[in-house]
């Protein structure tokens, strides 16, 4: 995320809308983030009182069967930018996904507990020092199809679940 936009998450997510259906886990979910995406969304700060315009150009790439890398850069206005990226694992003995999230100013945060559900990856989120008053919070890389999906970060904020991001991506 654009420096500026250290509340830094990403937004990793597929949101989906509606019930998601339980889905086998395997690392073929993982082919569907291989390629060049570009898209927007909004990112929010810890401290500002409301969110940031970002626009994001990504590529994700599978350096072996079980595993997906994602990197990229997300930018707020026209001087501004931060790294982002995902380096996502898929266990075939466990059936769960697991990895690390860059994009917050903290440092790489680790992810661990993948769930999918449907076109769903679920993620546990643990920052390296607290965001927002503690160290959790969840990513969600939704599938929308067409080439296209979402990354976001739901955390708490004020003691309620928040959306800090929300980046949509689509091929091309």
């Amino acid at each position: 995320m654009p420096s500026p936009l250290a509340a830094t998450r990403l937004a990793a997510a597929f949101i989906a809308l509606g019930l998601a259906t339980p889905a086998v886990a395997d690392a073929g979910y993982l082919d569907r983030f291989t390629g060049a995406f570009s898209g927007n969304g909004f990112v929010q700060r810890e401290q500002d009182t409301s969110p940031r315009r970002v626009s994001c150009r990504v590529s994700g790439a599978k350096p072996s069967a079980n595993r997906l890398s994602i990197d990229g850069t997300c930018r707020a206005a026209i001087i501004v930018s931060r790294r982002i990226g995902a380096d996502i694992r898929f266990d075939p003995a466990s059936k769960t996904f697991s990895g690390t999230y860059t994009g917050s100013s903290r440092g790489p945060a680790q992810l661990s507990n993948g769930r999918l559900r449907g076109g769903t990856l679920t993620l546990d989120l643990t920052y390296p020092t607290p965001v927002h008053g503690d160290r959790s919070a969840v990513l969600r890389i939704v599938n929308a199809g067409n080439g296209r999906f979402t990354l976001s970060v739901t955390d708490q904020v004020d003691g309620k679940p928040t959306e800090t991001s929300d980046v949509t991506l689509s091929k091309g």
